[in-house]
């Protein structure tokens, strides 16, 4: 079996799939990316602006980049329709956020955001919530978005992506604010930054790359 990983940054991932791989039962996974072979200039080119969904992605030289969703829709569509090709049986997008439209495609394609809506409501059972985005423009979409699961929420930032940027500062404001669960809403988040999180806060976190490999585990 073939499961299609498609990022919305560069691919490979070696910073998530190794994390993931286990819950996929041996499956050959096929990584591509919505990035894959720009340069520099390009990516600068799908940057944020306005009123635009912002999404954040790893790169391949391990530094990241914000982008405008409406920028890379159709770049995910290509490389959709490349994995389909290449004879996958699902598609993982490996991404939290939000998308206006939704990819075609020949086989399913799991979508993380309507995972963890589904899901994290029913795990928080009504405690307060703690939201974690990578970028603190993200920080009022991300509000807007959550409040559509939870009225009971905070959201602060934390870059997985940046290894200077350590967690305290995030735990401290969501302990402050009542945060009784945390949500890590970017797929880049990882275990040990989920073990500290937890370590420093005391409360449940949930790590959205571990939780959708454990459901798409479920199809294998």
């Amino acid at each position: 079996m073939k499961i299609g990983a498609l990022t919305i940054g560069q691919s490979p991932r070696n910073d998530l799939i190794p994390e993931i791989e286990a819950f996929f039962k041996g499956a050959e996974i096929i990584q591509l990316g919505a990035l894959d072979g720009l340069s520099k200039e390009q990516i600068a080119d799908l940057a944020p602006s306005g009123d635009d969904e912002i999404l954040v992605s790893k790169l391949k030289d391990d530094s990241w980049a914000l982008m405008a969703e409406s920028k890379i829709i159709s770049l995910l569509q290509e490389r959709t329709d490349e994995l389909c090709r290449r004879g996958v049986s699902l598609i993982v997008l490996l991404c939290t956020g939000m998308f206006s439209k939704e990819l075609v495609a020949s086989v399913p394609v799991i979508y993380p955001q309507k995972l963890l809506y589904s899901i994290v409501p029913i795990l928080a059972g009504g405690r307060k919530l703690g939201i974690i985005s990578p970028d603190p423009k993200q920080t009022e979409q991300n509000y807007e978005r959550w409040q559509k699961v939870s009225d009971n929420i905070v959201v602060t930032a934390l870059n997985p992506y940046d290894k200077s940027n350590a967690p305290d500062k995030a735990a401290q404001y969501l302990k402050e604010n009542g945060a009784e669960v945390v949500v890590l809403d970017c797929m880049g988040f990882t275990i040990a930054i989920k073990e500290k999180m937890a370590e420093l806060m005391g409360v449940p976190v949930i790590l959205p790359r571990t939780l959708v490999a454990r459901v798409v585990g479920e199809m294998l």
